[in-house]
């Protein structure tokens, strides 16, 4: 019976590639939008906010690439002020 029901549970889907689906597009979106306020502020000539803008766009680029990488900073940070 064991063996039976080793067969059967390996049969059943899981949501892993759904979740990468969804990370990977998201990640995309993300990217267009990030592109798409980038030349916003380089046509309005708004250089400061351009510059500060390409700073949040790296830190969005590093979360969405690593966003175990967040976690751990926040971990640290919080391990830091207790």
């Amino acid at each position: 019976m064991g063996n039976l029901h080793l067969i059967l549970g390996a049969s059943l889907p899981t949501l892993g590639k759904v979740t990468n689906y969804i990370q990977t597009e998201g990640g995309n979106a993300a990217t267009i939008v990030l592109v798409i306020m980038a030349i916003f502020f380089l046509v309005r000539q708004k250089i400061g906010a351009f510059i500060g803008f390409l700073i949040f766009a790296g830190a969005v680029f590093y979360i969405i690439g690593d966003p175990g990488a967040l976690i751990d900073a926040i971990k640290a940070f919080w391990e830091m002020l207790v």
